[in-house]
């Protein structure tokens, strides 16, 4: 007597639909945020863009403390009355330019496969949340400057 196996006809189940993760925004999309709004700015989106890349709460915590320590260094420019205008303004450019690269190297090695100036399908629009953040970014900014230098 020959054993034959016993196929089964019924179909396995599929698994539960899980919300699709949102997709990133492009790393150098956030420059003009960080010129536009400020630390601030820049750092909230990089922080909203480092969940969409799903950047470890390590590299979180490096992005969350460059903006704390770009924002100290900037309260600290406006404070210095020997510092004037024009020196403030070179100064505070840089600085945010400073945070944002540092903040996109901890961002770059989660946004596989992108290439620097990728375009396309692979990262969401940045419309909105840039919009935002540049006008909470800048008021907060103009607030500590009309605040602090009098």
């Amino acid at each position: 007597m020959e054993v034959v196996p016993v196929v089964s006809t019924d179909v396995p189940s599929q698994p539960p639909v899980v919300a699709e993760r949102p997709r990133p925004w492009r790393l150098q999309s956030q420059g003009y945020v960080a010129v536009l709004g400020g630390v601030a700015a820049v750092t909230a989106i990089a922080l909203m863009n480092a969940a969409r890349l799903d950047v470890p709460k390590r590299g979180r915590a490096l992005i969350a403390g460059a903006g704390l320590l770009g924002l100290i260094v900037d309260v600290v420019l406006i404070w210095d009355a020997r510092v004037s205008s024009s020196t403030y303004t070179v100064s505070s450019v840089l600085l945010v330019l400073v945070v944002h690269v540092s903040q996109v190297a901890v961002q770059r090695p989660h946004d596989l496969g992108a290439p620097l100036l990728s375009r396309g399908k692979d990262h969401a629009p940045m419309w909105l949340a840039g919009a935002v953040a540049i006008l909470g970014g800048g008021a907060l900014h103009h607030l500590l400057m009309t605040t602090l230098a009098g």
